[in-house]
């Protein structure tokens, strides 16, 4: 039996289980949140100035390539210092990317474990469910790079493109490697599918590598925020640690550009400011430190 085959045949049985969960798709229902998390996707206790990406489709526009080195000093040096620290952290050779999440709180959980592990690209697949970075993941989205696609076969191409394997979580089954096994020389994206229907069926001709988390307790699931981050946190330390057919790191270029968006996100007054400093003109009048 080939490795897609042994993968529709495993999906297709756990469709017909009336407790799907974890161990047939690396997803529950259930999300254990406390009210701190409640808050943060609210916006309450943040700072509402902080930048976010806008909600749409469109790409977001490159900014300006001497943003970071013009407007760094407007910036308090304790966030500055750790602006670069996390910008040194963070890959692009793990992925993560989520399809028709239905609970907010999920996607908020996902992407915050993304960032916790310096994973930067996320990409967001709405086949049936809708999603608003702004709402759902304030505090958190204005530090990563999200795209969305409404087809598996856009972000499919999307992915192939930027050179990446494709793994997915699925349930045990011969042939499926667990996350421990996963190879990591190359540059991974990681599916997630929604709570109650797993990943769709699109995606099983374009699924490299599926793998599951092993368990050995009572219980037959995980939340699919505990198995990305799981995921995560396993992928980017093994990456780190194991040197790989691309780096680890981001490119230095990359990695400045990404500077470049950041600080712009956190300084609204952004245009203004590299319009006066470009002319030699003060920008004190502007409240920006931060």
């Amino acid at each position: 039996m080939t490795m897609r085959n042994s993968l529709r045949q495993t999906m297709s049985s756990a469709e017909h289980r009336p407790d799907r969960g974890t161990a047939d798709h690396g997803l529950d229902d259930r999300d254990d949140r406390d009210d701190r998390d409640d808050r943060d996707i609210k916006g309450e206790g943040k700072d509402k100035s902080e930048g976010e990406p806008a909600d749409t489709d469109k790409p977001e526009p490159a900014y300006p390539h001497d943003a970071w080195q013009l407007l760094q000093s407007f910036l308090t040096p304790t966030r500055r210092d750790k602006m670069l620290a996390v910008a040194s952290a963070r890959t692009d050779r793990i992925r993560l990317v989520v399809q028709d999440i239905h609970d907010p709180h999920n996607v908020s959980a996902c992407l915050r474990s993304a960032d916790a592990f310096g994973v930067q690209h996320c990409d967001v697949v709405t086949l049936k469910e809708r999603f608003h970075a702004s709402t759902v993941a304030r505090g958190v989205a204005s530090w990563l790079t999200i795209k969305r696609h409404h087809s598996i076969a856009a972000c499919v191409q999307d992915l192939r493109q930027a050179g990446y394997q494709i793994y997915a979580g699925v349930p045990p089954a011969p042939g499926v490697l667990t996350l421990a096994e996963l190879p990591i020389q190359d540059k991974i994206a990681v599916v997630f599918g929604n709570e109650h229907a797993g990943i769709d069926k699109a995606w099983l001709p374009h699924i490299d590598q599926p793998f599951t988390i092993p368990m050995v307790g009572m219980v037959e699931s995980l939340n699919i925020s505990v198995g990305a981050a799981i995921t995560l946190q396993y992928l980017t330390d093994k990456a780190r640690r194991q040197a790989g057919a691309v780096p680890y790191p981001l490119a230095e270029a990359d990695r400045i550009q990404l500077l470049n968006t950041w600080i712009c996100r956190q300084l609204a007054a952004w245009p203004q400011m590299l319009e006066r400093l470009r002319a030699g003109q003060a920008v004190e009048d502007f409240d920006a430190k931060r």
